[in-house]
């Protein structure tokens, strides 16, 4: 017996030797372990419309995958789209009066204004000259071709109506070709004008013959020379074209208005929401119909594919904790399954932390965030699942 005791009790020793010395070489490369509990979180965003409205149409539901740039949700945009029109046609509106500034004076308004100041002048000339018999006769004479020509052209004017109604008729029941009938239009038109023209004439005739049988009188001699005066003065401002101070005002009026434009079609464009990433719908907030404020949340979208385990460490395990170490996770849902992930953060301020720390096991209650970042490709992992993570200690 007492042999037996001699033998086991060095063996005994020798065992206990060999364990304490390999926790101790364990303890000193750095192999121990620690074990942290969290649970999986994901990078989740609120999506909300910059501008109030009420809600037409949500596009997505709970547990959707969503694409980056895909439409989630539409306001009713029909007063945007009505404030994109007016904003277009104030847009063409201020184009086109910058455009016939910057043009300058067409030349059919420079010759009117040019005949207009010779008109002026002749009318002027005519009474400061008085009239003489043969003047008058020729007045008269001028008057009565004058008007022989107008008869005329009222006869042609009345055949070209007479014209187009018959055959307005026979080409409404398929009597004759478009390009017929248009003839007897074309025809209208001219002696619509020359009849115009004839009576435009037979005005200026008599006022001619009157000027030669009033003769000169010091009140309208005054009003001619008023009227040259203005003449030569419209005729100039056409001739010199507008003034800078005109051109800038309208260039300054396209700008605002271009500016409209862009602040229109930003807020019809607003109407639409948009996934920021790809994703998955976590939850809805906001049904169609539904009146909305700016900043309102519609829906919530998550990335499923890199989520992280939020855990928390205490001050003593904190010390032997580095970011980009690596780490197993499990959860229970999946008891054959682990993720391999890495620490990403580690929280500088500690959490839940008592009042007063004044004793060493106090201070030892102190725990600190981490996150351990990890891939999540087939989307196993949910948000809030429960979690374990194993972390190989750094000395």
């Amino acid at each position: 017996m007492k042999k037996k005791l001699l033998i086991i009790v060095p063996l005994a020793a020798i065992l206990l030797t060999i364990v304490f010395w390999h926790l101790f070489l364990a303890s000193k490369n750095g192999t121990e372990s620690i074990a942290l509990s969290g649970n999986i979180d994901v990078t989740q965003v609120d999506l909300a419309f910059k501008i109030p409205g009420r809600l037409s149409r949500r596009l997505v539901e709970e547990g959707d995958n969503v694409a980056s740039g895909q439409r989630m949700a539409m306001l009713d945009d029909t007063d945007q789209r009505l404030q994109l029109q007016k904003a277009l046609a104030d847009m063409d509106f201020a184009s086109a009066v910058l455009a016939e500034l910057e043009a300058g004076s067409r030349p059919d308004e420079i010759r009117q204004a040019k005949a207009a100041v010779q008109q002026a002048r002749f009318n002027l000339s005519e009474l400061q000259n008085g009239s003489r018999d043969q003047e008058i006769a020729e007045a008269e004479a001028d008057l009565a071709r004058a008007m022989a020509d107008e008869r005329t052209a009222k006869s042609l004017l009345n055949l070209a109506k007479n014209d187009f109604s018959r055959y307005e008729a026979v080409f409404a029941d398929g009597g004759i070709s478009r390009q017929a009938f248009e003839t007897y239009r074309t025809n209208l038109d001219s002696a619509t004008n020359a009849a115009a023209a004839a009576a435009s004439r037979r005005q200026a005739a008599e006022q001619r013959l009157s000027l030669r049988r009033e003769g000169s009188r010091k009140e309208r001699i005054r009003q001619a020379r008023s009227a040259l005066v203005q003449a030569e003065a419209a005729y100039a401002l056409v001739k010199a074209g507008p003034r800078q101070e005109a051109v800038d005002q309208a260039r300054a009026k396209k700008q605002a208005a271009g500016a409209a434009l862009a602040v229109a079609r930003q807020q019809l464009a607003e109407t639409e929401l948009f996934a920021s990433f790809d994703g998955v719908v976590l939850s809805t907030s906001a049904e169609p119909g539904s009146y909305l404020n700016p900043g309102s949340p519609v829906l919530t979208v998550g990335d499923i594919a890199n989520v992280w385990l939020r855990a928390f460490a205490s001050e003593t395990e904190l010390g032997r904790i580095r970011l980009n170490q690596e780490a197993e996770v499990t959860v229970d849902a999946y008891p054959d399954r682990s993720w391999k992930g890495r620490i990403s953060y580690i929280s500088s301020a500690a959490e839940f932390t008592p009042r007063s720390v004044q004793t060493t096991e106090e201070r030892t209650n102190l725990v600190y965030r981490i996150k351990i970042q990890l891939s999540n490709p087939d989307s196993a992992l949910k948000p809030g699942m429960p979690a374990d993570a194993v972390i190989e200690a750094a000395q």
